[in-house]
């Protein structure tokens, strides 16, 4: 009983303590003469946290019709600011590294992409990367799909009787991901690996969830999930990178992108190129609207944070 007590009693002194520290410095910071966006109501403290664990989705557009396209959410310590659309996301793609960083926001990121990649490394170096990635979707390479894609177009229409029902909607996503197997990941996974790598990203897509956004690191089940999904993903591709080039082979695929590509500014030590390849191509998948996988939590909207 004695040590019930206790711990009620420390659960109301941090709870205090944090009310105080927070109403003390409402008083002690000076307000900015900026006008600054409009704060979802939330409760002392802890602010809109738990809604934001609930569900940002559903918060968000909750929130949209009542405060427009850019607000803040008090997450406890953390606020968080959403750019919603491209009219004000823009802004944050296009501001200064200095001012909005978005190395900062997306470091929550850096446990499903791996390291040494994007949110990973410095500004300098992620400009590289995001030159591999604007190179590897150019339109002389996406042509260079056209006959892997009406391969695959082909081969799954010709398994359809002459007549019947079909969800189209299920159809076309399974035709799509089979499609993006081919052309981004390669042949060998297509061919040899394409269940094993599904349920892979499978596992690193549900290891993205809004608790993660604020704690990356958490030693939950669907973390542990991510990291192990993410480490397998990497040997896989470490063992293709390794069979080209001990047989010599070049594929028309996004990883055969990566594995070519090279930094122009030699702003680093080249890092290991397995690693490098296997990483991009995962960062690569995680922003794109293709549902291979649909990771992050940010296609459509910038967020900043400031702590």
């Amino acid at each position: 009983m004695d040590s019930d007590n206790k711990l009620l009693n420390t659960g109301i002194l941090i709870v205090a303590t944090l009310l105080v520290a927070k109403l003390i410095s409402a008083f002690i910071m000076p307000r900015s003469r900026k006008r600054l966006p409009p704060v979802v109501s939330g409760w002392p403290v802890v602010g809109g946290l738990f809604r934001f664990l609930k569900g940002p989705i559903v918060m968000l557009r909750e929130e949209y019709p009542k405060l427009g396209s850019v607000f803040t959410v008090n997450l406890a310590h953390w606020k968080v600011t959403f750019l919603i659309g491209p009219d004000v996301s823009a802004h944050f793609f296009k501001a200064p590294e200095a001012d909005l960083s978005q190395q900062e926001v997306y470091q929550f990121n850096v446990p499903t992409f791996g390291p040494g990649v994007v949110f990973d490394v410095d500004y300098t170096v992620r400009q590289e990367q995001f030159r591999f990635f604007t190179e590897s979707l150019r339109v002389n390479k996406l042509k260079g799909y056209v006959d892997q894609m009406v391969m695959e177009a082909e081969d799954y229409f010709s398994k359809w009787g002459e007549s019947g029902e079909v969800d189209i909607k299920y159809e076309l996503e399974h035709l799509i991901i089979l499609t993006a197997s081919r052309c981004l990941l390669g042949r060998e996974v297509r061919d040899k690996l394409f269940d094993d790598v599904s349920a892979l990203f499978h596992d690193l897509d549900n290891g993205m969830l809004p608790v993660s956004v604020l704690f990356p690191y958490l030693p939950i089940p669907a973390h542990r999930r991510r990291d192990r999904a993410r480490k397998r993903l990497a040997e896989i591709f470490a063992n293709i990178i390794a069979s080209r080039k001990l047989a010599g082979r070049s594929e028309s695929d996004m990883l055969q992108s990566f594995i070519d590509s090279k930094y122009k500014k030699m702003v680093v030590q080249q890092v290991n190129l397995r690693l490098r390849a296997c990483s991009l191509l995962l960062s690569l998948l995680g922003s794109t609207p293709v549902p291979l996988p649909p990771l992050g939590l940010g296609h459509t909207s910038g967020v900043t944070r400031s702590t």
